[in-house]
């Protein structure tokens, strides 16, 4: 198995149930070692946003290292809650990251936590713990906790599960931002129309090869991203140029 993640486009790992997604968008985010081959961060990565640099294998990264370069939303949210109200959950990204760059975080924290709760529509639960909160509210700021420390890549598990037809819009245009600005986004999904909504590429495990994407194996949403480069690179889905900076690879048999 050969995949590669490009800045600026989405990445959509479809399968059954027990075909190994989650095990391959765990070790695509660093987090488990690869059962046979490499994982291997592309340059750009490794440089990250404040351009130092890291070692070329995710696995050998410090906390600070990854979490301003590989973001993860896991498939069960209480897994990755640490604070005791959903503010401070979104205040502790920003501030991890700024603590790896070496700066002091400010005010910048409160800011994007700010953002955040009125983006993902969390500002009535701002103060309550995390783990009384909705199944899809959970959800929603999962996926907040790893946007707010503006990783390269996003690696989502199943991110839309439990949303409503407003928050799963509001997910998804704040995912075609970050696409714009040029990270990468991995889902883990059986979301069809998420998929058709963000474009790019599709990895069936279990396919021989990637193929694209549609509300069908064979397309989701034809006018979605544009006709397909002539190299096999997805075209970005704000503007339909070829994407052309690989920011991840993995390499080996799954």
């Amino acid at each position: 198995m050969d995949l590669g993640v490009v800045a600026g486009e989405h990445v959509a790992i479809t399968g059954a149930n027990g075909a190994g997604k989650s095990t391959l968008a765990l070790t695509l985010a660093g987090l488990i070692p690869p059962a046979a081959g490499l994982a291997v961060a592309a340059e750009e990565l490794r440089r990250g946003r404040g351009g130092d640099g890291t070692g070329w294998d995710p696995l050998d990264w410090r906390p600070g290292e990854l979490i301003t370069r590989i973001g993860t939303v896991f498939q069960e949210p209480e897994h990755q809650f640490a604070r005791p109200t959903v503010r401070a959950e979104l205040e502790l990204g920003p501030a991890l990251a700024a603590g790896a760059r070496g700066e002091d975080p400010g005010e910048e924290p409160a800011r994007i936590a700010a953002s955040l709760l009125r983006r993902l529509r969390l500002e009535h639960v701002a103060e309550a713990n995390p783990f009384t909160l909705s199944g899809g509210e959970k959800r929603r700021l999962s996926v907040g906790t790893v946007l707010a420390a503006r990783p390269r890549v996003l690696v989502l598990d199943e991110p839309t599960f439990g949303q409503d037809a407003h928050t799963w819009g509001e997910l998804v245009d704040l995912l075609r931002e970050l696409m714009a600005e040029g990270t990468a986004v991995v889902s883990v999904t059986h979301d069809l129309d998420f998929i058709a909504a963000l474009g790019g590429r599709r990895f069936h495990l279990g396919s021989p090869r990637p193929v694209p994407d549609g509300p069908s194996p064979d397309r989701l949403a034809p006018d979605a991203a544009g006709p397909a480069p002539a190299d096999g690179s997805a075209p970005h889905p704000a503007t339909g140029r070829p994407a052309s900076r690989p920011v991840a690879a993995r390499g080996g048999r799954w």
